[in-house]
Parts: C-alpha cells; sequence; structure tokens
C-alpha cells in the first residue's frame, strides 16, 4: 500500500518552480549529505534491472583481471578456470559478511528541483536550435570541417557558460512502477529476439572465435601468447594489444565446460545475453538523464540504433546486428554504464560508485582493448558533466578518475608493448582518409548524407531537448569535451599517434551521439504534462520516429542493403563459405597447410580441432624474425592474391607453382573464374586433382604416392 504523499514526493517538480524545494530532499551535486532524506521520503527498492547490471560488471570485472594474472603468468584455460573460482567464493563470502553487518543502501537518489540560479531561458534555447540547425546544413552544403568545428565549439561553449551560471544539475528520482519495469524487460526480451534472428557475418570472427577455439581444444597451452590460425611453430599473436581482451576466452571457457563449439557460443549465448542487457545498461544511465521519460528514451535509442543501416561503422551496427563480438558489447552495454557510474559518484562520492566505476571500466576493457583509452575518456567526461567549477568539483573528479587507475596502467603497459605495429609490410591497416582527419571519422561512422547532417543537429541542439539539471549538462559538456580533446581535428595527428591508433574514426565511440538523437526523437514529451495534451504528445513523438526511419537513414538497419538476413537463429556466417571451410577442413589430414580464398580461410580458422591451416588469413600475418622471415610473408601474400584472383596466375604461372611447394601445400580452394585455365594447368602439373566445384569455388587436392603403382588423397 502506497504511503500517503508518496506520488508528490517522488513527482519531479516542474521547471522553474520553487514550491518543491524540500529541505532534506534536494541538494546540489558534490553535498555529501545528499543522501539524507525527509522523514516522509520513503526508501526505493533498486530495480531487478540495475541489480543485474551491477552484478554483471563486478562478476566479468573480476573474470578480466584473473585472466590479466594468468596470461601475464603464461598459464593456461584450466588455470583461469581455478583462478577465477577461488576469486569468485572468495568475493562472495567477503559480500556475505558485509551484508551481515551493513543494511543494504536504498537508492540514494535526490529530487529534481532547480534550487539553484533560474533554468536555462528558453529564449536561448531557441537561439541556439536555431543556429545548431543553420550549421548542420552549411555542413551539408559545404563540408568545411574546421569551419564545423569552430562553430560546434563556440555554440556548445556559450551553453555551457550559460549551463554553469543557471542549472544545477542534480540527480532526481525516475519514474518507477511495476508498468515501467515491466516494459523495460519486454525491451530487453525484443533485444534478444531481433539480436538471434538477425545474420549479419563478419570477417573479425576469424581472429576473435580462433582466440576461443584455441583456449578451449588446448587448454594447458599459454593464453594469448602464440598465433592459432597459420600454424606457424612459435609466431606470436598478431598484436600484443589483443592480450587485455578476457571476453574471447570467457567464450572458449564456455565452450570448454559445455562441450558447444566456441562459435556457438559467440552467436548464441553471448549474443542473446548482450541484447539483454543492452536495454537494461542504457536505462540505468538515462534513469539519471532523463528520469521523468527514461522509459520512452530508451525505447527510442534502441529504434534509432535499429533503423539506421547507412555505414559499416554507424553506431547501430556495433548493436543488435553484430552483438557477439567484444568491441560491440563494450560500445552498446559497458560505454552507458561507465557514464552511469561516473555521474552517481561525482552526485555523491561514496566507495561503493567509485568501486562500481572502476569495475565497469576493467570490463570494456576485457570487451577491447579500444577501451584502454576510450573507458577513461567516458569516465572523466561523466565526472566532469556532474560537478561544479569549484575546487570541491575539482577533488571530486581528480578521485574519480582514480578509479580508471588499473585500465590507465594496463594501457600504459600494451603501449609500450606495440610500437611500431601499427602498420604492416602490406601496408596500412586502416584506409587513409585524404581528408581531415574529423571528417574522415564523421563519414566513416555516420556517412556522407542525412544521417550525418541530422548527427550534426543532435550533437548542436541535444541539450535543448533534455530535461534541466544533469541530462541538460551531459547533452552540452560530453560533446563539447571530445571536440576539445580527441576530435579536435588540430591535435588528430597527436590523437592517432598516442592514443587511438589508426583508427582514428574509434574516436566517435565516446561521443554519445546515439543518445544525443534520442533526446531531439523524444522532444515532445519534454512539453507540459497537462492531461488533456498527453495523447498528442504521445502522438508527436511517433511521428517523428517515422519520420525518422523514413527520412533519414539512405536504408534500415534490418534490410538486405545493410547485409542483414533476418531468420531463425542460426550460426552467424555465409553459408556458402561455412559449408566450403568444412569441405577443405574435413578432405584433408591433419597439419596441413591450405591455399584457399579469403573468405573461406575466415572461417577455416573457427573450426575445432581443425587439420587446415591457410597460408594467410586476412590481415593477420606480420614479419616475426626467424618465425616468418619479410620474404615468407611476401611470398605467402603472393599466393593468397592467386588464389583470390586465379586470373593473375597467367602472368606468372611459375611463382604460383614455387609457391604451392615452398609451403607444402595440400589443398587449394581457390575462385572458379572462366579466366582460370592457367591456374588448373598449373595445379595438374603439380599433381593436383579437382575433387569438388560449383559456381562459386572449386577444391583441388594433392594426390600422394602410398605405394607403387597407385595414388591416394583425401
Amino acid at each position: 500500500m502506497a504511503l500517503p504523499g508518496r506520488r508528490r514526493y517522488l513527482r519531479p517538480a516542474r521547471r522553474g518552480s520553487r514550491a518543491a524545494v524540500r529541505p532534506g530532499i534536494s541538494a546540489p551535486i558534490g553535498n555529501p549529505d545528499a543522501s539524507v532524506r525527509h522523514p516522509s521520503f520513503p526508501a526505493l527498492k533498486v530495480p531487478a534491472s540495475e541489480r543485474l547490471c551491477d552484478a554483471v560488471v563486478l562478476a566479468f570485472a573480476l573474470w578480466t583481471v584473473c585472466c590479466h594474472a594468468v596470461v601475464a603468468a603464461g598459464s593456461g584455460l584450466l588455470t583461469l578456470l581455478l583462478l577465477f573460482g577461488v576469486a569468485l567464493a572468495a568475493s562472495l563470502a567477503l559480500w556475505l559478511m558485509w551484508r551481515a553487518v551493513s543494511p543494504e543502501p536504498a537508492v540514494s537518489e535526490l529530487a529534481a528541483v532547480a534550487d539553484g540560479p533560474r533554468p536555462t531561458s528558453r529564449i536561448l534555447r531557441i537561439a541556439a536550435l536555431g543556429a545548431g540547425v543553420a550549421t548542420a546544413l552549411s555542413f551539408a552544403v559545404r563540408p568545411d570541417v574546421f569551419q564545423l568545428w569552430w562553430s560546434a565549439v563556440i555554440l556548445l561553449g556559450l551553453a555551457a557558460v550559460a549551463l554553469g551560471r543557471g542549472e544545477a544539475g542534480l540527480i532526481s528520482p525516475p519514474e518507477r512502477s511495476r508498468w515501467s519495469e515491466m516494459s523495460l524487460w519486454l525491451l530487453a526480451a525484443a533485444a534478444v529476439v531481433l539480436t538471434l534472428i538477425s545474420h549479419r557475418p563478419d570477417a573479425d570472427d576469424a581472429f576473435y572465435v580462433n582466440v576461443a577455439v584455441a583456449a578451449a581444444d588446448v587448454p594447458r597451452q599459454a593464453l594469448l601468447s602464440l598465433d592459432t590460425m597459420h600454424g606457424i611453430p612459435g609466431l606470436p599473436l598478431y598484436l600484443p594489444v589483443y592480450r587485455v581482451g578476457s571476453y574471447e576466452l570467457l567464450n572458449g571457457a564456455l565452450s570448454y565446460l559445455t562441450g558447444i563449439p566456441a562459435i556457438y557460443s559467440f552467436h548464441w549465448l553471448s549474443a542473446a545475453f548482450a541484447a539483454l542487457m543492452v536495454p537494461l545498461a542504457h536505462a540505468k544511465l538515462l534513469r539519471i538523464l532523463t528520469p521523468r521519460r527514461w522509459l520512452a528514451t530508451v525505447a527510442t535509442l534502441l529504434f534509432v540504433l535499429v533503423a539506421a543501416g547507412e555505414t559499416h561503422r554507424w553506431y547501430g551496427n556495433f548493436a543488435f546486428v553484430r552483438l557477439w563480438q567484444g568491441k560491440a558489447i563494450f560500445l552498446s552495454v559497458f560505454t552507458p554504464l561507465v557514464y552511469a557510474y561516473a555521474l552517481r559518484f561525482a552526485a555523491r562520492p561514496n566507495l561503493r560508485d567509485w568501486t562500481m566505476l572502476g569495475a565497469a571500466q576493467i570490463a570494456a576493457v576485457g570487451c577491447s582493448s579500444s577501451a584502454l583509452w576510450a573507458a577513461p575518456v567516458g569516465a572523466v567526461i561523466a565526472l566532469i558533466c556532474a560537478v561544479r567549477p569549484s575546487s570541491r568539483g575539482l577533488k571530486t573528479v581528480l578521485l574519480g578518475t582514480l578509479a580508471s587507475g588499473y585500465v590507465l596502467g594496463a594501457g600504459w603497459l600494451v603501449r609500450s608493448a606495440v610500437e611500431g605495429f601499427w602498420v604492416t609490410p602490406a601496408g596500412a591497416q586502416e584506409v587513409a582518409y585524404s581528408g581531415p582527419a574529423l571528417q574522415g571519422a564523421l563519414v566513416t561512422v555516420l556517412g556522407d548524407s542525412r544521417l550525418l547532417t541530422f548527427a550534426i543537429v543532435a550533437l548542436l541542439t541535444g541539450w535543448v531537448f533534455a530535461p534541466p539539471g544533469l541530462g541538460r549538462r551531459f547533452a552540452v559538456i560530453a560533446p563539447l569535451a571530445m571536440l576539445l580533446g580527441l576530435l579536435n581535428p588540430y591535435i588528430a595527428g597527436w590523437v592517432t599517434a598516442n592514443v587511438t591508433g589508426p583508427s582514428y574514426w574509434r574516436g566517435m565511440w565516446a561521443l554519445p551521439l546515439p543518445i544525443l538523437m534520442a533526446l531531439v526523437l523524444t522532444s515532445p514529451l519534454q512539453l507540459q504534462d497537462d492531461p488533456p495534451w498527453s495523447g498528442a504528445r504521445r502522438a508527436a513523438w511517433l511521428v517523428l520516429l517515422a519520420a525518422f526511419a523514413l527520412l533519414i537513414p539512405k536504408y534500415g538497419g534490418l534490410g538486405p542493403e545493410n547485409y542483414v538476413r533476418l531468420g531463425w537463429p542460426t550460426l552467424k556466417v555465409p553459408d556458402a563459405d561455412y559449408h566450403w571451410a568444412t569441405a577443405v577442413n574435413e578432405r584433408v589430414p591433419p597439419g596441413s597447410a591450405v591455399a584457399v580464398a579469403s573468405d573461406i580461410g575466415t572461417w577455416i580458422v573457427t573450426l575445432h580441432h581443425r587439420n587446415a591451416y591457410p597460408v594467410s588469413v586476412r590481415h593477420y600475418l606480420r614479419t616475426w624474425g626467424p618465425q616468418l622471415s619479410r620474404e615468407d610473408l611476401f611470398e605467402r601474400l603472393a599466393l593468397q592474391r592467386f588464389v583470390d584472383e586465379p586470373e593473375l596466375i597467367a602472368a606468372t604461372p611459375q611463382r604460383f607453382r614455387d609457391g604451392l611447394d615452398r609451403f607444402g601445400v595440400r589443398a587449394v580452394c581457390l575462385v572458379s573464374s572462366p579466366t582460370a585455365a592457367a591456374a588448373r594447368v598449373v595445379l595438374r602439373e603439380a599433381g593436383f586433382v579437382r575433387a569438388q566445384h560449383d559456381d562459386d569455388y572449386e577444391l583441388w587436392l594433392r594426390q600422394e604416392r602410398r605405394r607403387r603403382g597407385s595414388t591416394w588423397w583425401r
């Protein structure tokens, strides 16, 4: 039974109202006494969705730390499982002891009031809206990235000054009801279904799944110490930076313990659980930023991620259609959690939120090495959003930054290990953009059409539509800090060399553009709460969502234009290529070197206990002294190109023949081509016989003489 007056205390005050200011219920950011509640203000129970987020963060952070210790010690998967079991048991015992002596805290939330100076004026916000739209349209007509940068810095800088003088950032009690929590879980269930039925194969699985396969197949082998794709003895891991990853090892552990193939663990188990977490993680953040309409904002954000396809590196393509890979989980799950814990700590510094902030960053690193810099950047930005410009605010930011100590230390160690590794002998891994780096990042992530224009509008005006307090401060300070830092075109060279590496576009990962877009699209819900207008507000919101889906993206995120196929849950692989990979592996003896088309080699290395080792898998080869000389590397790459483009063999047939003999190739699976006559002649002369073919590929197996007068091949 609800207590009398409960709704009156939980309901945020209207903008500009002084009547809601009550001693003990509200306090400005950084007030250590903010948790003191009015006697009539009831304690709130933490929702199950937030409890699950906390548990996942702590458990995966513990797993990541154990992985780092085992990898550094040069031990295998069995040692990791033993260490994690002991660490988990000890952690649970400590938690139970703490619970026995300390009562469970209530939700530390503050009522949303404007107890500081007056809110930002409506005239200022209308002017900012007009200037932001004009800037975006100007960039669409004449894409001058330096003019855009200066305009954005000036507009957001003025807004930040106005907010600093006019509004206090407060954590407000969000709208809480059984219906809203149940609706959130329904959204999470829908996300799971969508992820399982969406099929968008990604070639990066070659490395990620192979790491898990190697750990499960040889559980005593030192983890992340050797290349396990090419069968070259002693060849080290592709890049030392990948030694900080723990998500792939988690899938390897699941495969080892359950007996299911690692690729099924990625594409089904991990993808489904990560999809469940995406709405829950964003809800934890948006309960802080948009407390009165957090559920609608979560739904809008999910809609934005799904409705747009646009580019391969658009935020939505790191969400439900690619959610089995660690970098997608980092961006879609752990990034909003880092923001949320940082905001809560800055609002009321305490040990629990400080610990959760550090754990969230460690967990993020376990998913992607890019979190070594992106997670601390996100944490610092969120901390700045929630403090006043004062000595106390500076102290809070510095104290919160200490929670990034583990991640920053790991980043420093990794950086010293990857010096000189960014460029391969075959050329740069990332295609260099001929223009300014910032413009290249914008186009890479957002395309060069309407989605880019809308993103710029959201970047410059999202704060106009955000609710007063932390939501508005976050929508101003987060993009401004990113533009002055990682996305500053004047220091892009330094950022590439010292922070992001050649993938400068990943700096966009710390820019919360989908959240800003959701703020714009939910703007009708920010209007007055007069009952006669409630239906109209919801209708306007739905109209905006429909307009976004129909007018903004070039194509949707779930269509064939975005390389997505909807169907029953299966492996997220190209069926033909995966079938040929299995066929090649079954037709050769164990330990065989094979020269196969790139699209087939990608999936051969994801098979357990495999027989075939491709001469080259994508770009995962480097020169490593005695294990692989520069000459061997070039010859492997040349042989790979011959297989992918067999018409090239006609010009230099002897080099193709020499490559087959040099690496002892037992099988060749080349692309079927009407101009591959020269390739077939060379293969027959080298003792190969065509064993299988269709319109896409043809498989040639080398004959082996077993006894006099007979031949044998598999």
